[in-house]
């Protein structure tokens, strides 16, 4: 059975003030799961201890695209993993220093190398998306297309973040259909346009068909994600998880 969890980043300011109590009313909202965005001081221990209190369980964690070049770090972070009972660490962005053809390609073969030895502690490396890597390069490809093509035979897997492909021109379904098994990840969020303008919205305020990008994808968790707000953060990502749970037929 497929569940619905809310990447974490989408409250941090919540989460700043009170991890506890934003967890507690995630659960209450209906969440099944969360995405962890960074561990706001709290050990693992602590964390699970949380997470068991509330009913909730780790859909995936956010990693900083250091730790691909951080032995240490990246053990540190799977031994977290281990101890909250987390099986995903994503890489979520990486600064306008990566974004050259030979970066992404120096990015890919350290995603590489990463995967195997995460693979091997039981876990699965992933990268997130947003818009720039679908723009293009001074040869031509784009980003994207360097790290699906030169991470094809490892075990690296995508986090596919449905308001950003759309965002770019991107045909998402045609995207999770090709990606199969690799986008291990999923991240819904709508898109409302005022004219030129677009800003991501919850689920259902936009006019992203994101019923039809959930049912084509084969992800274990449905990740809920918001950055723009009318209202406050935490009350307002709440009703979301019920319309992702109604198409998922709870």
């Amino acid at each position: 059975m497929r569940k619905v969890a809310l990447q974490l980043y989408s409250v941090k300011e919540a989460m700043e003030q009170d991890v506890a109590g934003t967890l507690k009313t995630v659960s209450e909202q209906g969440y099944e799961g969360v995405q962890l965005a960074g561990d706001y001081g709290k050990s693992g221990a602590e964390w699970k201890a949380m997470l068991d209190e509330y009913g909730l369980k780790p859909a995936g964690m956010h990693v900083p695209v250091d730790l691909l070049q951080d032995e240490k770090t990246l053990q540190k972070q799977i031994d977290f993993s281990k101890t909250i009972g987390n099986e995903k660490l994503i890489v979520p962005f990486v600064d306008e220093s990566w974004r050259s053809k030979e970066k992404y390609e120096e990015l890919a073969q350290l995603l590489n190398q990463a995967s195997a030895k995460v693979q091997d502690a039981g876990l699965l490396l992933g990268y997130h998306h947003h818009d720039f890597e679908f723009t293009s390069l001074e040869n031509g490809e784009t980003g994207w297309e360097i790290l699906e093509r030169d991470t094809a035979a490892h075990p690296v897997h995508f986090e596919i973040d449905v308001y950003w492909t759309e965002f770019s021109g991107v045909d998402t379904v045609d995207m999770l259909k090709r990606l199969q098994d690799k986008a291990f990840s999923i991240h819904i969020k709508d898109m409302i346009v005022d004219g030129t303008d677009k800003k991501s919205g919850s689920v259902g305020a936009g006019v992203l068909n994101l019923e039809e990008m959930v049912r084509q994808s084969s992800t274990d968790w449905v990740v809920v994600e918001q950055e723009h707000f009318d209202h406050e953060p935490l009350q307002e990502v709440g009703p979301s998880a019920a319309a992702v749970k109604k198409w998922l037929g709870e």
